[in-house]
C-alpha cells in the first residue's frame, strides 16, 4: 500500500500522539489496545500538545513531507523551542494524565457528586486492592488461612495473581489460648493464584473502627 503526501503528513503530525499513548498504555494500562483507540487517544494527545505548545511558541509541524518531482521530500522544524516543548509535553502529558486515572481523582470527585457510581478502573478486583491499603486474610480451597500484605496483585482479574508479604497462617486449630494465633511462615511471601482462592478478606487495622460507608 502507497501511502499519499498527505497521508504522511496526517502521520507526522499524529506522531506525538501515538508517541503519548504508547507511554500512557506501556504505564498505565494492561491488555490489549485496539488500533480505533490508539488512533482516538493519539488524536486527543496531539490536539491537547499542539494547543499548549501554540499558547508557548508559534506553532508549525514539527516534519513536513513534499513530493517535488515524483520524489518525497522531508523538511523538519528548525525552531528547537518548538521541538523542545512538544517533546517534553509527548512524555509529560501521559504521565500526568495517567497519575489522574490511576489515582481515581475525577471520577472520585464525580461520586461525591452523585453524578456516577463508577471509578475510573475497569474492574472490582483493581478498585479493591488499590483503593483498600490494608492487610488480608487468603482463604484457601483446603480451608487454611494466610494473614499478609499485599504488595503485588494482577492487574487482571482473569490472571489473579497475588503476592502476599511476610505471610503467616493463622492457627484455626489452637486447642489452648497459649497457642499464638499466627505460626510465621519464615519466609519473604507467597504468590496466590485465584485458583487456590476461596475468600480474601480485607482486615481492620489496630485501633480501626467501622463507621458509614467508605468512599471508594
Amino acid at each position: 500500500m502507497t501511502l499519499t503526501v498527505e497521508a504522511l503528513n496526517i502521520l507526522l503530525l499524529l506522531l506525538p500522539g501515538f508517541l503519548s499513548g504508547q507511554i500512557f498504555y506501556s504505564l498505565f494500562q494492561s491488555g490489549d489496545v485496539s488500533v480505533s483507540k490508539r488512533i482516538s487517544d493519539a488524536i486527543i494527545f496531539s490536539f491537547v500538545i499542539y494547543i499548549i505548545v501554540s499558547a508557548i511558541t508559534s506553532w508549525e509541524p514539527l516534519a513536513f513531507v513534499d513530493s517535488v518531482n515524483a520524489r518525497l521530500k522531508y523538511s523538519f522544524s528548525e525552531n528547537g523551542w518548538l521541538v523542545l516543548s512538544t517533546l517534553s509535553l509527548t512524555v509529560i502529558l501521559p504521565i500526568i494524565v495517567g497519575a489522574i486515572y490511576h489515582s481515581d481523582l475525577i471520577h472520585s470527585i464525580l461520586r461525591k457528586l452523585n453524578i456516577t457510581t463508577k471509578t475510573s478502573r475497569k474492574n472490582t478486583w483493581n478498585d479493591a486492592f488499590l483503593s483498600q491499603n490494608r492487610h488480608v486474610i487468603v482463604t484457601l480451597k483446603d480451608d487454611r488461612r494466610i494473614r499478609g500484605y499485599p504488595t503485588m496483585f494482577s492487574t487482571d482479574p482473569n490472571e489473579g495473581y497475588i503476592y502476599l508479604y511476610n505471610p503467616a497462617w493463622i492457627n484455626d486449630d489452637k486447642k489452648d489460648e497459649k497457642e499464638p494465633d499466627y505460626i510465621e511462615s519464615n519466609c519473604h511471601g507467597f504468590l496466590l493464584n485465584r485458583d487456590n482462592i476461596d475468600l480474601i478478606e480485607f482486615t481492620l487495622e489496630p485501633g480501626e473502627t467501622l463507621g458509614k460507608k467508605e468512599e471508594r
